[in-house]
């Protein structure tokens, strides 16, 4: 049975299938402008020597899933872009052990990632490594996905002579029986003629490639495999691209792992000062209670402990580690395992297995790539924590949850780091900065770790009670800077929070910052850091800054912030609104709405597919390479009813019968055949044929339902009402954990109303430079006296919606006022506040507050409105009722 995709996995997959959709009928620079997400970089880095090729990345964190995606990301782009039912897919990783990992997994019938294979082409799926390139038959590339799994290195080489997938394979001969000659870009012998290799045949299919940690791949050479491959589309999948220049199309914030029960958050922290073997009988007996814990677990789970031991010059080492945990903490040497370079006693085993004895894993530095066990749950270092590639791998490693369940006992769905540090706060500041290596925003990974503190068993974060909320230490932060930072000149009221202790050589020393500090403060602290080292000082006053706000926002401070919901009488109930409410009795008839395919045109002698979308005239061109001698789809012995039958099988309806949508597909193609469409041409256009049929069938529905909508809420169709009534109202999460903040804002305003410590996927800047027209509109909001509280509203099941005829829509700005009443505040910019979405959310915005009973608000604002008048006095006048 395959896996159900979570909400992140499948707004991914969304994304990515309208990305292709319009990289299909325009070009891949705009496709990626226009469906890249809010507040990721819209400018487009093209492929070196590819530039028309589709190249993005999707940023999922460590625990994420991305591997079990895999099977959409092929069905879409087959689907979208590449039209072809199996295209050929060539899936890149950065290591052997990696490797064999996924073709373990995708060559198994029963696994997961495997199932989600078959059931996306119904079993028509083969696997191979890239040593079996010679077993792939030319049929097999017309009537299967074929996926062949490689490691970046086996394609990734300065002289291709001497690799076996670029050199001349007379096994692969049947698949260039029919090629031309012509085609550019193949790697030709000294005959001139095309090299029968496994690159070249890559090359003519032009494969679909998926990057696995593709993090691993940005060497020029990368980029060069990418341009001898000729692929048709790239993704790549990371948890921690380079933000300068990958094509982020999306982004998943670890608060939604969080939410799907993926990771175990948040990671307990507890510090022990100067002593490793404190730090390891603290780490073993945690392991014990969890072990009690999990036997009242429904699943099994086998809680295990992850030591970081030093090296050999070291006190702490593998062999000190082991006799500790033996001869004082009474583990039995038989639930011990030693997984380095030179002991590999993982190796084979199954950790997963109920009868397996492992409790303890010692390592000196990273675990093997690719290692992932989701029963680690504590991870101690007895070396002192340094924010290096071993600590964020090893830390990465206890995130998972298993079986992405929420476990009963609370303790199991938390993970722990003991860690020996000579300076309280120093391990928390460097597993913070971990955490955001291994794909965490900054209030993610700030929220992400919490400290223990010491013998008390309690997190040393803030806790809230029932009588409010307790008041939290000031954050602490130590630096070290080359020379004495020059504090003559910042506040005085930062003078008392900043302590600069010199070294003992006189050159520099470390400086502590104690609670919230100026931005002129956190200047000259950066300016006294090593020219080489300001960028990472920069980096930890911000952390600072974040852990300061995470003791001030209201959320932290236990405040409630709930917000009245739009709600409908249905059989004496009260229901929520919902996207697309209509009355219950309500049915729409495809059969009323018949697809019109007038604008869908076959110019014989280019082989080229016309289709007008929005007005717009856009070139669908077919399959001309001759990978197309492979497409059974462009076959001449089907007959209309094969089409039929596969339109019927590609295209779907929710609360619509098969029959009558199969009727009304039989019409449309009926359509087209009176006004003179011939059986080949249609098959030759089956793809676009199939995103033209769905593309009517959506727009009929839209239709149907927005007529049924408008009389349900506005024309007297149902009883509507804001019910004052806390048992409808939306409330808002008080922990910032919740908060699913992709893309934090970190400008230079600092904002000191908003609910949750920082506020989320919010730009200061537009591309241009110039300040973006939402922030403005959010400083607004922040500086008004009358606010008490805002939340920067983002589009996550967790936040505050209200219902369109479509979807549901997201407000940009909630408010709560001082009075007591609820403002929602929409920014709508230049031309959109005026369009016919614009209009229809304004109106349900306006059915909302007129309900309430004067409890709520609504105003959506504009630059500068048809009065004159700016965003502040638009807000005002709604505030205070002066329309």
């Amino acid at each position: 049975m395959a896996l159900d995709l979570k909400l992140y996995q499948r707004r991914s997959i969304a994304t990515l299938a309208r990305y292709f959709d319009e990289a299909r009928i325009s070009n891949a620079a705009t496709a990626f402008a226009n469906q890249v997400e809010d507040g990721l970089r819209t400018e487009y880095s093209p492929l070196a020597g590819l530039p028309e090729v589709p190249y993005v990345c999707l940023r999922i964190p460590t625990g994420g899933g991305k591997t079990v995606m895999g099977a959409h990301i092929i069905r879409v782009a087959g689907r979208s872009y590449l039209d072809r039912e199996y295209p050929l897919v060539l899936w890149l990783v950065p290591t052997t052990q990696i490797k064999k990992q996924t073709l373990d997994a995708f060559k198994n019938a029963r696994h997961p990632y495997r199932v989600e294979l078959d059931e996306a082409f119904n079993g028509n799926v083969t696997v191979f490594d890239i040593g079996e390139f010679t077993q792939i038959r030319p049929a097999d590339l017309g009537t299967k996905v074929c996926v062949v799994i490689a490691t970046v290195a086996a394609l990734r080489v300065n002289d291709t002579e001497g690799r076996k997938v670029y050199q001349h394979n007379e096994n692969l001969e049947p698949h260039f029986g029919g090629v031309s000659g012509s085609i550019e870009g193949l790697e030709r012998g000294e005959n001139g003629k095309a090299l029968h290799s496994f690159a070249n045949l890559l090359a003519i299919h032009r494969p679909l490639i998926i990057t696995d940690e593709a993090h691993n791949a940005t060497t020029p050479l990368s980029y060069e495999v990418y341009k001898r491959l000729s692929p048709a589309a790239v993704v790549e999948l990371t948890a921690t691209p380079d933000i300068s220049s990958s094509n982020i199309l999306v982004s998943v914030s670890a608060f939604e792992l969080k939410t799907e029960h993926m990771i175990k958050f948040p990671i307990l922290l507890k510090e022990h000062h100067d002593d490793w073997r404190a730090a390891i009988s603290s780490a073993v007996a945690r392991r014990k209670t969890l072990a009690t814990l999990a036997m009242k677990e429904d699943d099994f789970v086998r809680p295990i402990l992850l030591v970081q031991a030093e090296n050999a010059r070291g006190a702490a080492t593998v062999e000190e580690v082991k006799k500790h945990l033996i001869d004082d903490d009474g583990v039995a040497e038989t639930a011990i395992a030693i997984a380095t370079g030179d002991q590999r006693e993982l190796d084979g085993v199954d950790l997963f297995a109920k009868d397996c004895p492992i409790e303890v894993v010692i390592t000196k530095q990273a675990l093997k790539e690719g290692w992932d066990c989701s029963f680690a749950y504590i991870f101690a270092s007895v070396a002192q924590v340094r924010s290096d590639k071993d600590v964020q791998q090893l830390l990465g490693r206890v995130l998972r949850m298993p079986y992405a369940t929420l476990r009963r006992q609370d303790e199991l769905n938390r993970a722990y780091a003991h860690v020996v540090s000579d300076s309280f706060g120093t391990a928390a500041a460097e597993l913070t900065r971990s955490l955001e290596q291994i794909g965490f925003n900054p209030l993610e990974a700030a929220s992400a770790v919490r400290r223990e503190a010491e013998g008390t068993g309690k997190s040393g974060s803030l806790e809230l009670t029932g009588g409010g909320a307790v008041e939290p230490e000031p954050p602490v932060t130590r630096m070290e800077v080359s020379k004495a930072p020059d504090l003559e000149s910042i506040p005085e009221g930062d003078s008392g929070k900043i302590v600069f202790t010199p070294n003992d050589e006189g050159r520099g020393g470390v400086v502590t910052v104690t609670g919230e500090v100026s931005e002129s403060s956190i200047d000259a602290l950066v300016a006294a850091a090593a020219p080489k080292k300001q960028d990472e000082a920069r980096d930890t006053m911000r952390r600072h800054h974040v852990a300061v706000m995470m003791t001030k926002a209201p959320s932290q401070r236990g405040l409630v912030f709930r917000v009245p919901r739009l709600c409908m009488m249905e059989q004496g109930e009260l229901e929520l609104v919902d996207e697309g409410a209509v009355h219950e009795d309500f049915a729409w008839d495809p059969l009323e709405y018949p697809a019109d395919l007038s604008s869908l045109r076959l110019k014989e002698d280019s082989m080229t597919f016309e289709i007008k979308l929005q007005n717009q005239k856009v070139e669908y061109k077919a399959t001309k390479d001759d990978a197309a001698l492979y497409l059974p789809g462009f076959a001449q012995d089907r007959s209309i009813t094969d089409l039929l039958g596969w339109l019927d099988h590609e295209i779907r309806e929710t609360n619509i019968r098969q029959p009558v949508l199969r009727e009304w597909i039989r019409q449309a193609v009926n359509g087209l055949t009176k006004t003179g469409w011939s059986l080949a041409q249609l098959l030759k256009a089956q793809f676009v044929l199939r995103r033209k049929l769905e593309e009517q069938l959506m727009l009929g529905k839209a239709k149907a339902y927005k007529a049924g909508f408008q009389h349900t809420l506005f024309g007297g169709g149902a009883v509507i009402e804001t019910p004052d009534d806390d048992r409808y109202d939306f409330v808002y999460p008080a922990d910032v954990s919740q908060y699913p903040a992709r893309n934090p804002y970190m400008g230079s305003y600092r904002f000191d109303k908003h609910y949750y410590p920082l506020v989320g996927d919010l730009r200061e800047r537009t591309g241009r430079g110039d300040e973006a027209e939402e922030f403005q509109c959010a400083r607004v909001v922040d500086l008004l006296d009358e606010v008490k509280f805002w939340v920067r509203n983002l589009v996550a099941p967790n936040q505050f919606w209200m219902p369109t005829s479509r979807q549901r829509t997201y407000p940009d700005f909630v408010v709560e006022l001082n009075d007591g009443r609820r403002l929602v505040v929409e920014y709508k910019g230049g031309d959109r506040f005026s369009n016919e979405d614009s209009q229809e959310k304004r109106n349900v915005g306006e059915l909302w507050a007129r309900r309430s009973g004067g409890r709520a608000l609504y105003v959506m604002v504009q630059k500068v409105d048809e009065k004159g008048r700016g965003m502040r006095e638009q807000i005002l006048a709604a505030i205070h009722g002066d329309t």
